[in-house]
């Protein structure tokens, strides 16, 4: 039995600092005999039923979306690639051609019904708001940067990449955002098809891709077709001008910056076979092919992205944009120049948001602190002031940019959930700052918060929950309260049964789970050991879990 209970091998001086420190963080004034804890009234296992059908249902809903999504984006791709075979039928040109239009326009009507489709979006900032989120008619209203679900934004974005490829090889011009192919309508309201970062992924740098496979295909045959020579320049220089207006922006790291840096490979591949082609027509005898110095010179600064400044300071750029050349020049110079605008637009509010998610996060951690402090009003006025931040600060940013929803947002909402979760559990929502040492062990529903919330922020929150209940009980354990330290198993049990009954669960949320899982181990041991000391009868006493009570705190935050 000694080589089970452990015995506190410190001074006596020590162990009463020890205690005394523990009693302050479990509310317990002076060290007399602790007030036991007793479990509430309401019947919790109604409560954990109910918020375990609420967590189904919505888990249920959000994967019937991403999979109808899911099953859209595959319907795009095959699409596309029809439309690919099409253009690459071995039949006659007229037969080749009504292929082409057949395919071309299903492709059309399909990617439009995607857009108009609300179910095909991530619409949950703007759900929040009733009043803006339906028309006159009952529709529900999307936001135009609104996030697409599962796939779809890469979907758009080959759709993109597809029309100005076509474009090109028919007009040797890029296709503008502007263009009557990526506009749908709905009731005589335009909406655009892509957003800014699929133009640019897409029509602009994957265009610059297909443009370098589409010379090598073409220099094939170039002893036999003249053309082709003269095509390949034109190309070398569509792509260096390309090049150099997206060199205008300022990418943040990001995919769209990884797809950038990849763009000039493109035109380094377009010299190659230039240069290749010259050499091999030097040696060979075939004068047609030798790229002429010119023709050269023709990319002017452009073929090495130079921004050579005239007397004046002026760039080459900020030439041809006064000149007003969008008409004779084979790229929307003016399109382009406003999408640059626009995304630094939503750079700066990104920095906002994630300046002020900071102050948010700040005050709902330290609501957390003060409710282990047994500071209830303290910690609900700092919980008033998170809600206060998100909806004064961030919500305005997001309703302007939904696509910054996830990150560092998600990451106060979490916070924000957890505090409110755990000053619930400890205090109810009966009268605020009335602080007891007899937790309610009420757990809030997700449709009981004031503000929207995820089913994936919920339970971020609720796994965290079981980490404060875990450090909870250490306090209630350290003054020899075995019912508190009971009823924290239960809580915690609870959650981890919940967690198991949804089986499938969010990917930052199932990482969480074998923390959950840790915290009930170790209460069950705390539980273990207090018998023992029971069955023996000492009064001097630590258990394992006591003296590595640290343990708790960021179990959940960690995974």
């Amino acid at each position: 039995m000694r080589s089970v209970i452990k015995v506190l091998a410190f001074t006596s001086t020590k162990r009463i600092a020890i205690y005394k420190s523990l009693c302050r963080l479990s509310s317990v004034s002076s060290p007399k005999p602790p007030v036991m804890l007793t479990t509430t009234s309401m019947n919790m296992n109604d409560l954990w039923l109910q918020l375990t059908k609420q967590l189904e249902e919505q888990i249920k809903l959000e994967d019937d979306r991403y999979r109808k999504a899911s099953e859209r984006s595959w319907e795009i791709n095959a699409a596309l690639v029809r439309c690919e075979m099409a253009h690459d039928a071995s039949i006659s040109d007229s037969a080749r051609d009504a292929t082409i239009s057949k395919e071309e326009a299903a492709l059309d009507e399909l990617v439009k019904r995607t857009v108009l489709a609300p179910g095909m979006y991530n619409n949950i900032v703007h759900d929040n708001n009733s009043d803006t989120n339906t028309s006159i008619e009952g529709e529900i209203i999307v936001h135009p940067r609104a996030p697409r679900l599962g796939s779809l934004g890469n979907k758009m974005e080959d759709y993109a990449r597809y029309k100005a490829f076509h474009h090109f090889l028919a007009e040797e011009k890029l296709l503008s955002p502007n263009a009557v192919c990526f506009v749908a309508m709905k009731d005589d309201i335009p909406r655009n098809i892509l957003t800014d970062e699929e133009y640019i992924g897409g029509a602009c740098i994957g265009l610059c891709h297909d443009l370098a496979k589409c010379g090598v295909t073409r220099a094939c045959n170039a002893v036999e077709d003249t053309t082709v020579v003269p095509f390949i320049q034109r190309v070398r220089n569509v792509v260096s001008l390309i090049l150099e207006e997206l060199l205008q922006f300022d990418f943040r790291n990001g995919p769209l910056r990884r797809k950038y840096d990849s763009t000039k490979y493109a035109l380094k591949a377009i010299e190659t076979v230039l240069y290749e082609l010259s050499v091999a027509g030097v040696v060979g005898g075939h004068s047609s092919l030798v790229v002429s110095g010119g023709k050269t010179d023709d990319a002017g600064a452009t073929k090495k992205m130079k921004l050579d400044e005239d007397e004046e300071g002026k760039t080459a750029h900020d030439i041809a944009m006064q000149q007003g050349d969008d008409e004779s020049s084979p790229i929307p110079r003016k399109e382009i120049g406003d999408i640059r605008e626009r995304l630094d637009h939503r750079d700066k509010l990104r920095e906002n948001l994630i300046k002020s998610c900071r102050d948010g996060q700040k005050a709902a951690k330290q609501a957390i602190f003060a409710l282990h402090r047994g500071d209830a009003r303290n910690a609900w006025k700092l919980l008033a002031d998170c809600e206060q931040c998100v909806k004064t600060q961030l919500l305005p940013i997001l309703e302007e940019e939904p696509t910054l929803r996830y990150g560092s947002f998600s990451g106060v909402l979490e916070e924000y959930v957890e505090g409110v979760l755990f000053y619930t559990w400890l205090h109810g929502i009966g009268d605020i700052g009335k602080g007891t040492n007899q937790p309610a062990g009420k757990v809030l529903l997700p449709n009981e918060f004031s503000l929207k919330i995820s089913t994936e922020d919920y339970l971020g929150g609720l796994c965290d929950l079981t980490g404060e209940i875990g450090r909870f009980a250490i306090a209630r354990g350290t003054v020899r309260d075995k019912v508190g330290v009971k009823l924290c198993l239960e809580s915690n049990k609870s959650i981890f049964m919940t967690l198991k009954m949804l089986g499938r669960l969010p990917k930052n949320v199932s990482k969480k789970v074998s923390a959950v899982s840790s915290s009930v181990d170790k209460l069950e041991r705390l539980l273990y050991e207090q018998s023992l000391m029971e069955m023996t009868g000492r009064k001097e006493f630590s258990s394992s879990v006591e003296e590595h009570a640290s343990g708790f705190e960021n179990d959940a935050e960690d995974n």
